[in-house]
């Protein structure tokens, strides 16, 4: 298979230097796996221009590595066209990359794994027509975005005290959405704390098992004061919120999100967008190819 693989050189992985050589370690992985690779190293500003050109060429298969938003940036650009999509998970949350591979820490393992892996659809998930690949929040989840947004310069080279930081002051600022949710058949008014929306189900511990099960999940924490959120922090800690009555879910193929605002604040697979309402959520089974690792790759079994 001919494969262009984009590196984004300031990705938290390769940006504290841990990694020697990543192109040359991802070059051979995918020559000895008897593919043509053309592999790079760019910096973030260059991924678009890289992401253009493998859309004009003949190359099967992109594989980008860096974080859930480096994910994003190839899916916009890519999905649609017929290329398989890959992913080196190389962020400081890395949500696509946990429910890909057993084992996100051995940079040269998932180059490996990757490399004899296979093309298989999975599911693509839109928010009022622009795709996503693991979730999309409100409430809570857009105010830790829009504070990591803030802080992010306040602490250099610290991108996991920088989301510390955010979560713990979205915990004493975030308020209520105002909601009425259609999930199929279900319909619910809403003043909820946070309302998450995941692309296929998600387990106890927040993964995927599957992500071609052609569904989406809607999540609503109710409970605004502070023992309610207690609450639901200690039932996900747990892994038992699915059993407790803090936080709703619903599941279909199309949920929709009237408000009487006109516009949300939203964190897209951890990026701050802002969307008009109605919010529209729909899911296309088996619609995006993506080249998935071989979990049963030597060293990368969970």
């Amino acid at each position: 298979m001919k494969i262009l693989v984009l590196l984004n050189a300031r990705a938290g992985t390769l940006n504290t230097g841990a990694v020697e050589n990543p192109d040359a370690i991802v070059r051979e992985a995918f020559e000895a796996a008897g593919h043509s690779a053309d592999v790079r190293l760019v910096e973030p500003q260059e991924m678009d221009e890289g992401l253009d050109e493998a859309l004009r060429s003949d190359v099967e298969a992109v594989v980008v590595g860096g974080g859930d938003g480096t994910f994003s940036r190839a899916l916009a650009k890519l999905s649609g066209s017929g290329k398989a999509i890959g992913l080196l998970p190389l962020g400081t949350m890395n949500l696509m990359g946990r429910d890909m591979y057993a084992d996100t820490d051995d940079f040269a393992g998932m180059a490996k794994a990757l490399a004899e892996g296979e093309v298989v659809p999975i599911d693509l998930a839109r928010i009022n027509g622009k795709p996503f690949h693991t979730l999309c929040g409100l409430g809570y989840f857009s105010r830790v975005a829009r504070e990591r947004e803030k802080s992010r310069f306040d602490f250099p080279g610290g991108r996991l005290l920088s989301v510390l930081v955010s979560v713990w002051k979205s915990v004493t600022k975030s308020g209520y959405v105002r909601a009425n949710i259609t999930a199929g058949g279900e319909r619910r008014n809403v003043r909820a704390y946070a309302v998450l929306v995941t692309s296929n189900r998600i387990g106890d511990d927040w993964r995927r098992a599957r992500l071609d099960e052609g569904i989406l999940e809607i999540h609503i924490m109710r409970h605004a004061h502070f023992v309610g959120r207690a609450k639901a922090g200690l039932e996900l800690l747990s892994r038992r919120w699915r059993e407790g009555d803090t936080i709703e879910t619903l599941a279909a193929e199309r949920i929709e999100v009237r408000s009487p605002r006109s516009r949300f604040w939203l964190a897209v697979d951890g990026e701050l967008v802002r969307e008009p309402t109605p919010l529209v959520f729909e899911i296309a089974h088996a619609a995006l190819p993506v080249l998935m690792p071989n979990r049963s790759t030597p060293g990368t079994e969970a």
